[in-house]
């Protein structure tokens, strides 16, 4: 079975090159398109309209510079990025994108941190239309 649309999904953490990269090299060898996806995750605070702005924009400028990067390998790449529950909205993307694969990271909470934080990883894991590529974090390479 080959990948012809893979979502990878990133953010602001230390593993999200090795993530682009383990993508961008599936891309390149299924000779698959790329959607870039950042969510901008709010969570239950109260956050004012400027630091919505603040991030959305860092969002942004996080997906186009993945987006360059994946042009410069000759790969069909769009990127997005969306305000909302990370694993939420990386299952509906990956549906209405109709993408084969998610590639996305885990930071490698375990326990009561899981619980506490939550899990996009096994949010997607458990919730998504697709196959699903989790790459490992530092917290276990430890």
């Amino acid at each position: 079975m080959g990948f012809k649309k893979i979502l990878v999904a990133l953010d602001a953490s230390p593993e999200t090159q090795l993530v682009f990269e383990e993508a961008l090299e599936l891309a390149k060898k299924e000779s698959a398109s790329l959607m870039i996806f950042n969510c901008v995750d709010l969570g239950s605070k109260l956050t004012f309209p400027t630091a919505i702005k603040e991030k959305t924009q860092e969002g942004e400028e996080l997906t186009q510079a993945y987006k360059r990067k994946a042009q410069e390998q000759g790969i069909e790449v769009e990127s997005l990025c969306r305000v909302g529950e990370p694993g939420k909205s990386i299952c509906n993307l990956a549906q209405s994108w109709k993408a084969d694969l998610i590639v996305l990271g885990r930071r490698g909470f375990r326990g009561f941190t899981e619980v506490l934080l939550g899990s996009v990883s096994s949010h997607v894991l458990h919730n998504a239309p697709c196959s699903v590529l989790v790459i490992q974090g530092e917290a276990f390479s430890t």
